[in-house]
């Protein structure tokens, strides 16, 4: 029989689980407006080197994530949907999101319960306050520091090509 050693260290001298959320979220956060298009979508996170948008409403409120995963689902769908349809037509209808107050475990809890890797940090009042990825949860385990806060708004006005 084999033995199995399990590790009880701490990493950064705590229970990463329990570390606050805002401590590991990224920031800033590229939002965008629920019209922009698929196409443009993807060209922004080609030119950030980023792989989730948040999408927000009118009023600034997180109304999903919108995932390079998800584009692709829909282009391999429709090849011809890219130009045409809104980051709001693949958002889910649940948003996965967690309270700024929240644990490092309930962002994880939240990404598997809603089968995604990135969850958005709200505010009391709806505002993204960061975005907590899988790449973050890693990030933390790596112990390696995050970016600087603030956020970064994407005009939806860009013509696609």
């Amino acid at each position: 029989m084999k033995a199995i050693y399990i590790d009880h260290r701490r990493i950064g001298g705590e229970d990463a689980g329990n570390r606050p959320v805002r401590a590991v979220m990224s920031t800033p956060v590229t939002c965008v407006g629920q019209a922009m298009t698929l196409s443009r979508a993807l060209q922004t996170m080609a030119a950030r080197g980023l792989r989730h948008l948040v999408v927000l409403d009118e009023i600034g409120r997180c109304q999903g994530i919108v995932s390079d995963r998800a584009i692709a689902s829909a282009w391999a769908n429709d090849f011809g949907c890219l130009p045409h349809v809104p980051v709001a037509a693949v958002l889910d209808a649940q948003p996965a999101s967690v309270p700024a107050g929240a644990r490092v475990l309930d962002a994880a809890r939240a990404m598997r319960e809603s089968g995604t890797d990135a969850v958005a940090v709200l505010g009391p009042d709806g505002t993204v306050l960061g975005i907590v990825t899988g790449s973050d949860l890693i990030t933390l385990l790596a112990g390696v520091a995050h970016a600087a806060p603030g956020t970064t708004r994407v005009p939806d006005t860009t013509v696609d090509s």
